[in-house]
């Protein structure tokens, strides 16, 4: 009887044994999906806030281009409809890239620019460089152009370099006669009554084809060459 009681003992320890391992096994398994499962609930909430995060930049910086232009739009349509009048205050600053100091200075408004708008006022400062005045261009002018428009205000920017200056003057024979220009080549500086004929033919061809003088100094060093 012992023996038989035993034998079920025995029985019932290893049936529970193995209840108690497949729970544990469920329990195991169990736990892993679910862990599982958070892990990877975490992973896609990170990519779905990551994705809208994108998305709301983008729009952020689509929204912010739009208004830019919008902006630009409303400045310019208002710009368009504002003229430069003998009233406007006219302030030219002007840079010296030689010793890197702007100044400033209030000019009356020239009579070109009375009536016109903002565009027409750019287009005035490209044709002023493209045919700079003879002193404009010994100072060395670079660079002319709006930085302000406003119908009561006319704010402008000159940027001079007189090391880019490489020459002052530049002689040439006209009719028979050595003539002295600017270093613009459009203004004339002199007529010296220097007769080509009485030079040499090495001078004559040079002035021919034009020479350029740097300064001062040269020019009248030349000159008293050629009369000699």
């Amino acid at each position: 009887m012992k023996q038989k009681t035993s034998y079920w003992l025995v029985a019932l320890l290893m049936v529970c044994s193995v209840v108690f391992g497949g729970l544990t096994g469920y329990f195991c398994a169990f736990y892993h999906v679910k862990s599982s499962q958070k892990t990877f609930e975490k992973e896609m909430q990170k990519e779905m806030t990551a994705s809208i995060d994108e998305n709301v930049k983008k729009e952020a910086s689509t929204a912010a281009k739009n208004a830019v232009k919008e902006n630009m739009k409303s400045i310019q349509a208002e710009a368009s409809n504002q003229k430069l009048s003998v009233d406007t205050v006219y302030q030219v600053q002007k840079y010296d890239a030689a010793s890197k100091q702007t100044t400033t200075e209030y000019e009356t408004l020239p009579k070109e620019l009375v009536g016109l708008d903002r565009d027409e006022t750019d287009a005035y400062c490209k044709k002023y460089m493209s045919s700079l005045p003879v002193q404009e261009y010994l100072d060395g002018l670079q660079s002319f152009g709006v930085v302000a428009f406003a119908k009561d205000r006319l704010i402008v920017k000159k940027i001079y370099d007189s090391s880019k200056v490489t020459y002052r003057y530049y002689l040439i024979a006209i009719d028979g006669e050595v003539v002295v220009y600017y270093g613009d080549k459009n203004t004339i500086y002199e007529y010296t009554g220097i007769e080509t004929k009485n030079l040499t033919t090495e001078e004559r061809t040079q002035l021919k084809k034009g020479v350029e003088v740097k300064d001062e100094n040269e020019l009248y060093s030349i000159l008293e060459n050629y009369s000699s």
